[in-house]
């Protein structure tokens, strides 16, 4: 692990691991990073709903500003605004100010390249280079200038390249008091939709609480009550997408990744016959896809992991069973809105039956369970050899099993995953947990 970038950035508690200076530091550093690199000096910042996504975010912008690099602040969108808007104006990077899925205290910031990509590992080492490094400001100073008028270039995006008319369709959604508060409705109601939206206020120490994509109840009782077609849930960032059908059945990542490897393969879209998922994805959404002959290749988890992998090989499709998902033909990352509208556009203009489909995909009982830890032992957990010994240990005495456990990268936690009978895994995550170091 880097010492300030994790799996998505940098994540942290507000006033105590991410504050205004390390905020400070990192704009610093990115107008040096810039410059070097001889980038455009000019950087996109964008932001969740969070109550100190202000102060981050004129943090990061006083950083590049004391350094010689202009911000242009978009307010209130969701990362794949900030994405689409980096790789398509004369920008040097992107900032994002986001904790994404985490709880209100904290916030984190993303840092994305002027193509759309966020930073790569090697980009962040050397982010994290200057961060700890004593450099004097430049003379000329950058300037700091409010530029929402940019957001209508993503939100025409989305209309005339992605959406298609929706009149009729009934839709649900839940954004999860979070980026998407204005946006989602605005798309849809432009495409003619009928829309039923919840959680729509940009209340910030609201963000994730029971909503949104770690908490579809409300929204499946609005679809139902309101006899909806689709209901759609954001996270706080809203790059992660959770469905919801009208008969209130729930389609995570796994469940769109199949949909949309299915439409692919039958319109000849999609590259090398593959997809790519990660450590996390259910064994059953492989074994669906080999039926077809499409090949899963996985990654760590992070969808940065996956559209990395997807870079390499030029695979067109990835993404996560927490509802990461990119279309490479169509964004640089996990776009969640951009997804929804594309789903949308398949099932329509191809007369699919979601339902049917879907019978088509078989998944294994999975069983995940998140345990505190320390941070301190979190952050060795890569290294701790004996604790690998004992988890292996484990997993050969249940050969039968695929067992996953893993530090998150966000938070400290142990994320502990078990595949098969159910009574048979929590049999293995008792046996897991003895071996942690809980808080």
């Amino acid at each position: 692990m880097l010492k300030y970038f994790g799996t998505d950035g940098i994540r942290g508690v507000v006033n105590n691991n991410l504050n205004f200076f390390l905020a400070y530091n990192v704009g610093k550093s990115l107008a040096i990073y810039i410059k070097k690199h001889k980038k455009s000096p000019s950087v996109i910042i964008g932001k969740d709903t969070r109550i100190s996504g202000d102060l981050l975010t004129y943090a990061v912008a006083c950083g590049l500003s004391d350094y010689g690099v202009d911000s242009k602040i978009i307010g209130i969108v969701p990362t794949g605004c900030v994405s689409y808007l980096s790789s398509k104006l004369d920008v040097g990077a992107g900032v994002m100010i986001t904790a994404s899925h985490n709880a209100p205290n904290m916030n984190g910031i993303k840092l994305i390249n002027n193509l759309g990509y966020k930073f790569c590992t090697n980009d962040e080492k050397e982010i994290e280079k200057y961060i700890d490094g004593n450099y004097k400001p430049t003379a000329n100073k950058g300037k700091i200038i409010e530029s929402s008028n940019l957001v209508e270039k993503y939100v025409n995006f989305l209309c005339k390249e992605v959406g298609c008319d929706l009149k009729g369709i009934n839709i649900a959604v839940d954004t999860a008091y979070g980026s998407n508060y204005l946006l989602a409705e605005k798309v849809f109601k432009k495409l003619n939709a009928n829309v039923v939206i919840i959680n729509n206020q940009p209340k910030g120490e609201m963000i994730n609480v029971n909503c949104g994509a770690l908490n579809v109840n409300k929204l499946k009782y609005e679809v139902m009550l309101h006899q909806c077609e689709f209901g759609f849930a954001f996270d706080g960032d809203a790059d992660r997408l959770i469905v919801v059908l009208k008969d209130g059945r729930v389609l995570n990542g796994d469940d769109i990744l199949f949909v949309l490897g299915g439409y692919m393969l039958n319109n000849n879209k999609l590259n090398s016959l593959t997809v790519v998922g990660t450590i996390m994805t259910n064994k059953g959404t492989e074994e669906s896809f080999k039926k077809l002959g499409v090949n899963l290749v996985r990654t760590d988890v992070g969808d940065r992991n996956v559209i990395e992998k997807m870079m390499q090989n030029n695979y067109v499709l990835g993404g996560e069973s927490s509802g990461h998902i990119c279309v490479s033909s169509l964004n640089t990352t996990c776009d969640a809105l951009l997804n929804a509208l594309f789903l949308l556009k398949i099932v329509i203009t191809e007369n699919i039956d979601l339902s049917e489909l879907l019978l088509h995909l078989t998944k294994v009982k999975q069983t995940t369970v998140n345990v505190k830890v320390t941070d301190e032992f979190r952050h060795g957990f890569d290294v701790n050899l004996k604790l690998k010994k004992d988890i292996a240990h484990i997993q050969k005495h249940y050969q039968d099993m695929r067992i996953v456990v893993r530090p998150s990268g966000t938070e400290s936690v142990i994320r502990i995953m078990v595949e098969g009978d159910e009574s048979m895994a929590k049999e293995v995550i008792e046996k897991i947990k003895t071996l942690l170091v809980t808080v």
